[in-house]
């Protein structure tokens, strides 16, 4: 059985530019700040004790991003993260953002390689993340 991860973020100051809308560089920073929250948070490894202590980097290889209505200060947004693939060395997450009114924000494909700090060089998923992962991937996926 899959389940989404899903949080909460503020749309705050440092979001948002002259029009008073956030600036769409500002999603990419909440939706890496999303993905590393759901690694300490679900998937039991955080991003500083794979980086630091096991030398495992996480870099984003790839983003594809649809953005469908504006957000503004003080909004609260619910993001949603589901797996649609797990690979040898990397996963395809879905991640969506949407308003307090239901509304999606935005929807994005985010590729993450699993990379060696050492040699940077992709290198096998971990098995104890492959494993927590799985609760993650969608049911048409598994």
């Amino acid at each position: 059985m899959s389940r989404s991860y899903v949080s909460e973020v503020e749309i705050l100051f440092r979001h948002f530019d002259p029009a008073g809308i956030v600036f769409y560089p500002r999603y990419f920073e909440m939706i890496n700040d999303f993905i590393e929250e759901w690694f300490d948070k679900s998937l039991g490894v955080s991003f500083h004790t794979l980086h630091t202590e096991r030398g495992i980097g996480t870099p984003t290889a790839a983003v594809q991003c649809d953005f469908k209505l504006p957000s503004r200060w003080h909004e609260r947004l619910r993001q949603v993260l589901e797996l649609q693939h797990i690979g040898g060395s990397s996963f395809l997450a879905q991640v969506r953002f949407e308003g307090q009114d239901g509304k999606m924000r935005l929807s994005a494909q985010v590729t993450i390689v699993t990379v060696d700090l050492a040699r940077m060089r992709a290198t096998a998923l971990p098995d104890d993340l492959r494993a927590a992962m799985q609760e993650f991937l969608s049911p048409a996926q598994a």
